[in-house]
């Protein structure tokens, strides 16, 4: 085989595998998003198979239950995050023969306002976070599930602070998942995005009740 041959296959060999790891490592749709890594014949993808929650639905607004003859509060709606379970997996890249484990090491969640309907008092805008530090193994070839806050208790008193809406005309949001991921075995990171859509107002908790004499209050942004 002459020279120019071999160079030309080899610098072919070479564009191919650039052109595997190039459409790879680039993110996927953004719900569900897919990311991959890895070298050659050893390609593994993270991808957020399903965002799901109890409800759609995030209560903003706590009620308490007060006695009116006393004024000493009797009950109160259970109020915390707003959790979403969040199912991850790790596949094989399609051309790949072998894969490895992947970590999630941290995560940002930011939001977006889908609709505001004309009734509506207020439809403020949420406040985004991020928390380092994570640290959620996806084993080669498995899923995994985590509960994370989809709205944080903190982003519920934002809300009902900044005149969110307590009637019936509650807005539409968009949470959208950031998730910055490593390999296991090799020393380079990327990120997958996942997104879920939720109306926010005032709901109160089923496993509330206020029985007589108490009577129904908001409390407190």
């Amino acid at each position: 085989m002459r020279r120019w041959q071999r160079v030309r296959q080899s610098l072919q060999g070479l564009f191919l595998v650039a052109l595997i790891l190039a459409s790879c490592t680039a993110p996927g749709s953004d719900n569900p998003a897919e990311g991959c890594s890895g070298l050659e014949a050893t390609v593994s993808c993270l991808e957020i198979k399903s965002i799901a929650t109890a409800s759609r639905n995030v209560d903003a607004f706590q009620e308490l239950c007060v006695d009116s003859s006393s004024g000493n509060i009797t009950a109160e709606e259970p109020f915390t995050d707003h959790n979403a379970d969040i199912t991850f997996s790790n596949t094989l890249f399609p051309t790949a023969r072998a894969g490895f484990d992947m970590r999630i090491i941290g995560y940002s969640v930011s939001y977006r306002l889908n609709q505001c309907p004309a009734a509506a008092r207020g439809c403020p805008p949420l406040t985004p976070f991020t928390v380092a530090g994570e640290s959620i193994l996806i084993p080669n070839g498995g899923e995994v599930t985590v509960s994370l806050p989809l709205v944080p208790l903190r982003v519920k008193n934002e809300f009902c602070a900044a005149g969110g809406e307590r009637g019936r005309a509650v807005p539409s949001y968009t949470a959208i998942y950031t998730f910055t991921a490593e390999t296991t075995r090799f020393t380079d990171t990327f990120t997958v995005t996942g997104r879920a859509e939720f109306t926010i107002g005032d709901f109160v908790d089923s496993g509330f009740s206020c029985a007589a004499p108490g009577t129904v209050f908001l409390a407190r942004c």
